[in-house]
């Protein structure tokens, strides 16, 4: 029996350096198409090998197709005193565009909470732009709810 993933199963994995400029890319087509922000290159390169190389800030989780990835989000860690435990936040959602509509973000969802369930976390969290109507319909889709509001004092 051959180990080889059929050609539109996706492969999970965290990301590794070789991936950096991928998910600049990611990141930079996110932010433009969500809240219509340019991000410089080199700061957010910075911040994703930071990420890459320290896991103790976040851990990035990609999908790929034939070796090209094809769906990214970033985790990070928030301590909870109420639970004892962490929670996992979900930032930097990206699915490149050929890709929408065909489920790739729920599977890798799917596959980062059951991670988040084996390590033992709080439960998962997201934050999205109050304008992007889209994806609180897909994280709703997911069984996600909220009843709070994220405030921010950003420097």
């Amino acid at each position: 029996m051959s180990d080889s993933v059929a050609p539109d199963q996706l492969h999970f994995r965290q990301a590794i350096a070789t991936d950096v400029d991928v998910l600049v890319q990611f990141n930079q087509a996110m932010a433009k198409e969500t809240e219509n922000i340019d991000l410089p290159s080199a700061i957010l390169k910075a911040g994703v090998l930071s990420v890459i190389q320290d896991h103790s800030k976040g851990t990035y989780h990609i999908g790929e197709l034939q070796g090209v990835i094809v769906v990214a989000l970033m985790i990070t860690y928030e301590w909870s005193d109420w639970r004892n435990r962490q929670l996992w936040w979900i930032q930097s959602v990206y699915v490149h565009p050929q890709h929408r509509r065909k489920g790739y973000f729920r599977q890798l969802y799917l596959h980062v909470k059951k991670l988040a369930h084996s390590q033992e976390a709080g439960g998962l969290r997201l934050y999205a732009d109050s304008a992007n109507v889209r994806a609180h319909t897909t994280y709703e889709a997911l069984g996600m709810t909220s009843h709070y509001k994220v405030f921010e004092d950003m420097f």
